[in-house]
């Protein structure tokens, strides 16, 4: 095997060593079980205190959860200690005749009768925050049935109370969930130097430990965190449910058209495609910009845009840096350095970054720095001497 095919092989095998590195930073910086565990008893207790009112709208409240923790794409807050918890308390029987606040005041009123929840309440513009001090807070925002949603959608009321709008994070779920069920398509790797229709593997599933949707967004919600961390630019960072959802559109389209080298490659380009579903409307020489809920009508998540454009700057800016931040990984070397990355870029702490990192890319390297990294020609890289084996040289990938 010649010098070139062995750099191919080793670069081949970093890349797939730095998607578990990934993974394993994901599982370091999301939620734990317990917490989930913890969050989930305390809102259905506050469903059971709700239903269990003599009001007759309020017998049959549901609440359920919405947002990241519905969908599995948690990540512990940076730089502080408590989790949001966003709920939705839907209330069936109420229509879309009564009045926002009222119905908003229906549920405070409730919640304010129980004595331990009425020293942790506080209101929000539309929704209701018990706060677990030290540990987690719960939204919890009203929603009636949208009867004009072919989708089974609900409306909540808007910040000024004064209206109700559509949205459906039931829909919105069951649409991700679809989305990260799709199974991503690779070529074979005996075959990559000749590339033919029959060269396609299954997904490989011993390199994540979630669904690669579901980490990708954990990542750049991450990535996002550290990147508008300070005072002064917090206020531009890019909601999280554009990120989700951008990642979702741009995931499914990647995985339906595209078979890919390896998951890296995957990564890269769905983070590239991000931008593709956003709707661009030029209006009076102004761009409109619009990022559609599918689940429902009418539901634009890039209003605010509209209003402000410094926040399309922001998103697009950040975009750009995300994308770089993943395709320098693969030009630096050295655990200490890769870990520096990893803190700087995720705001992972040095634990966080040396339990990520693990032993793959160590034993690679130092296999590779003291001889024993071998490349047979029907197995790729390993350490096991074998007579068909060869020796992959110190100097092996970016003039190293």
């Amino acid at each position: 095997m010649n010098n070139d095919r062995q750099i191919h092989e080793f670069a081949s095998h970093k890349r797939s060593a730095l998607v578990r590195a990934l993974d394993r930073l994901c599982q370091e910086l999301e939620l734990p079980p317990s917490r989930y565990d913890e969050a989930r008893e305390r809102y259905e207790s506050v469903g059971g205190w709700l239903a269990g009112s003599e009001n007759k709208f309020l017998t049959v409240a549901t609440v359920y959860p919405q947002g990241s923790i519905a969908l599995g794409t948690t990540v512990k807050p940076l730089n502080r200690a408590e989790f949001d918890v966003d709920l939705v308390c839907f209330l069936p029987t109420i229509g879309a005749t009564s009045s926002p606040a009222g119905v908003k005041a229906l549920v405070g009123d409730r919640l304010k009768e129980h004595g331990h929840y009425e020293g942790m309440l506080e209101e929000k513009q539309r929704c209701w925050r018990i706060n677990y001090a030290n540990e987690f807070h719960l939204d919890i925002t009203p929603a009636i049935s949208n009867d004009m949603c072919m989708y089974g959608g609900e409306f909540v009321p808007d910040k000024s109370l004064r209206d109700w709008k559509p949205t459906n994070p039931q829909g919105y779920k069951n649409n991700f969930e679809r989305r990260a069920a799709l199974r991503p398509r690779f070529y074979a790797l005996e075959k990559r130097a000749k590339i033919t229709a029959d060269s396609v593997d299954s997904f490989p599933e011993q390199e994540l430990t979630k669904p690669p949707l579901k980490r990708l967004v954990q990542l750049l919600k991450r990535h996002r965190d550290q990147v508008f961390s300070g005072r002064d630019v917090r206020e531009w960072m890019p909601i999280s449910v554009i990120v989700t959802t951008l990642t979702a559109n741009a995931y499914e389209y990647c995985v339906t058209n595209h078979v890919y080298v390896d998951m890296y490659e995957l990564l890269c380009d769905v983070i590239r495609r991000m931008p593709d579903s956003i709707r661009r409307v030029e209006v009076s020489a102004k761009t409109q910009y619009f990022i559609d809920n599918d689940a429902t009508t009418g539901e634009n998540f890039a209003e605010k845009w509209n209003r402000d454009p410094r926040l399309p700057e922001a998103f697009y800016d950040w975009h750009k840096r995300v994308l770089d931040d993943l395709s320098q990984l693969l030009q630096i070397e050295g655990q200490d350095v890769i870990a520096e990355h990893f803190i700087k870029s995720y705001g992972a702490t040095r634990s966080q970054a040396t339990a990520a990192l693990g032993s793959p890319i160590a034993s690679a390297t130092a296999a590779r720095s003291n001889g024993s990294l071998l490349v047979v020609p029907t197995l790729g890289l390993t350490t096991d001497m074998r007579p068909d084996a060869t020796q992959v040289r110190p100097n092996t990938f970016f003039g190293d």
